[in-house]
């Protein structure tokens, strides 16, 4: 499994929370839409139990069972926009959140592959520059300076890489 970076990981625990937050607030909203579709519901079966009862003909009775059906249809029409609302919420949020981890993500591989890069080219430079300095050095003691400068221009190399990747971890 592939080493998330410090900046990386922080993208995903804010995605984890930032979906589990939505979902929460969600699953309320679900549950919230239900208890006022279920009361509307009691409401209007009350009314229409009253209505049927004082009803005093058929055609009476036809209306306050047609008014039931419709109380109860709106009822399911608020119950369905509360849900609607909630779910455009809750995957905007979700998507926000991915978006964003994926980002921090590319940022990162691209960040951790310049870094890569920069020190290879600055490692080929100090062995080019070495070797030119060996092949001008007419004595052992240049020689040796070439060297002992080679080996501190890898050093530097490698001391910025090794900042480069702790800073993106």
């Amino acid at each position: 499994m592939e080493e998330k970076s410090k900046a990386e990981q922080q993208a995903l625990d804010a995605q984890t929370k930032g979906r589990d937050e939505a979902k929460k607030v969600c699953d309320e909203a679900w549950a919230r839409a239900y208890q006022a579709y279920k009361e509307a519901k009691k409401q209007a079966d009350i009314v229409h139990k009253e209505a049927r009862k004082i009803a005093v003909d058929k055609e009476a009775k036809k209306v306050a069972d047609e008014t039931h059906k419709n109380a109860i249809e709106q009822a399911k029409k608020l119950r369905d926009a509360i849900t609607a609302e909630a779910m455009a919420v809750f995957r905007y949020s979700y998507d926000k959140a991915t978006a964003e981890y994926l980002e921090t993500q590319t940022k990162s591989k691209e960040a951790i592959k310049d870094a890569d890069e920069t020190y290879k080219e600055a490692k080929k430079q100090a062995d080019i520059v070495y070797k030119e300095a060996k092949q001008q050095a007419v004595d052992k003691q240049a020689k040796k300076e070439a060297a002992k400068a080679h080996k501190e221009a890898i050093k530097q190399a490698e001391k910025d890489y090794r900042e480069a990747k702790t800073k993106l971890q």
